[in-house]
């Protein structure tokens, strides 16, 4: 099995290739210290990578997705890297709980992680009437791809991949 080189930190900024041409930001929240991540994302759509850090366009009340998910992009240079927040705070930029609603039923799993290692601490049950389910990011560990198409769809809602576009016709 391939080493993949974790060349990122907590803080590091980065642009996720969309699948209609743009570019989306991200911000590494946490990390496992191999190649799990949790992060925050950001629109709008850019037309390029930038050229260089403007922290002030990254405010966590913004994030429009964030999650546990696999830094392969970064390590592999897929997703390039526009710099590290100069004074990131853990504190500042929160792991919150997530959310499990796998199945149809009106159970609700609210899943704590450890912040160093990314691991499960706890969970608690409760049901769909007691939880505001889209206050809480989806629990889970995502493909980097699946990240790129989930941003291109949260932040380009007309955008049809050609695949769609033949299935369409």
């Amino acid at each position: 099995m391939p080493k993949y080189v974790i060349n990122y930190s907590i803080g590091t900024v980065f642009c996720v290739p969309l699948k209609n041409g743009k570019y989306a930001r991200g911000v590494v929240a946490r990390s496992d210290g191999e190649l799990g991540i949790f992060g925050y994302f950001f629109g709008p759509c850019l037309d390029s990578v930038p050229a260089a850090l403007d922290e002030s366009q990254l405010c966590i009340d913004e994030a429009v997705f964030a999650g546990i998910f696999s830094g392969m992009g970064l390590s592999n240079g897929e997703w390039q890297q526009l710099g590290t927040i100069k004074s990131f705070q853990r504190k500042e930029w929160p792991m919150p709980l997530l959310i499990n609603t796998e199945d149809e039923s009106d159970r609700v799993e609210l899943v704590e992680y450890d912040e160093d290692t990314l691991e499960e601490k706890s969970v608690s049950v409760s049901t769909r009437s007691e939880v505001d389910i889209d206050a809480y990011p989806e629990d889970g560990l995502m493909g980097y791809k699946y990240v790129e198409d989930v941003l291109t769809m949260k932040l380009d809602p007309s955008f049809q991949s050609p695949d769609q576009t033949e299935a369409d016709t």
